[in-house]
């Protein structure tokens, strides 16, 4: 590191120190999908909850939707509460209680943080149950009267799964069988024996279950030959990288100009 930019760091986190706040660089978190994970966040200046107030936010919502026409805008509205599906809101915390009333749906009942914690500056967000569309940056804010703080954390969610594969029988046949836990818009089924050859063409896929924003869980069947003294691995990838939530609401104005009307 050059000097030079030693000295920008040093005076950036003197600035900080003078104004009584804190910044945390990000830091990355991965997880399985159907885990719990916590985000960790902590502060020093925080003691006690008397005049505390603290949140937890995505970062990566823009609370804004971009649609072309008028018939797609309507749509939208028709099958989306929009400020509960796209608040940045995760968590909050003042007034000595949490406050949840403009929480995001998506973590509703699902997250909490460790009231007895919150007393020694341990903030961190417990969020249960993670999948895919949980993937973002998180940001924790808290403010009292000895300082203000941030920190950011990054959550990524492991894209493939390997799913405990079991035998049965089809028509009298010996098959292996395995059933996703994880949520996935393209997913890829391959099957491998003990010498890691690909099975794949002699397994079969089915939609196991599907949701109403188009992620499903998968029923994979790997038929004859298979041999119950033989060890198979089943491997679920996602294969679509466009697999992100919608995050921005915006409608394009059909004409770039106001109509014009002629009078008689």
């Amino acid at each position: 590191m050059t000097r030079r930019m030693s000295f920008f760091l040093a005076s950036v986190s003197l600035l900080l120190l003078l104004h009584g706040a804190v910044s945390v660089w990000a830091e990355e978190l991965r997880a399985h999908p159907f885990t719990d994970v916590t985000l960790s966040c902590h502060f020093s200046f925080v003691e006690g909850t008397e005049n505390l107030e603290f949140s937890w936010e995505r970062e990566d919502i823009r609370e804004e939707y971009e649609v072309d026409d008028d018939a797609k805008f309507y749509r939208f509205f028709r099958y989306y509460d929009f400020f509960e599906v796209f608040t940045k809101l995760v968590y909050q915390f003042h007034n000595n209680t949490e406050q949840l009333e403009d929480q995001n749906a998506m973590y509703e009942g699902r997250v909490s943080v460790d009231q007895d914690e919150i007393s020694e500056g341990t903030l961190s967000l417990l969020l249960r149950n993670v999948n895919f569309m949980d993937e973002a940056i998180y940001k924790c804010s808290a403010v009292t009267p000895d300082g203000r703080g941030e920190s950011t954390i990054k959550l990524i969610i492991e894209d493939s799964e390997m799913p405990q594969v079991q035998f049965d029988k089809i028509d009298d046949e010996d098959v292996a069988i395995c059933i996703s836990k994880g949520w996935y818009f393209a997913p890829n089924v391959t099957w491998l024996d003990r010498g890691e050859r690909d099975l794949s063409n002699q397994s079969t896929v089915e939609i196991l279950e599907e949701q109403m924003n188009g992620l499903y869980r998968v029923y994979s069947v790997l038929k004859y030959p298979v041999k119950l003294n033989e060890k198979y691995v089943c491997h679920i990838q996602e294969t679509d990288q466009n697999y992100k939530p919608v995050r921005m609401i915006r409608r394009y104005p059909k004409r770039r100009y106001p109509q014009s009307y002629d009078y008689y």
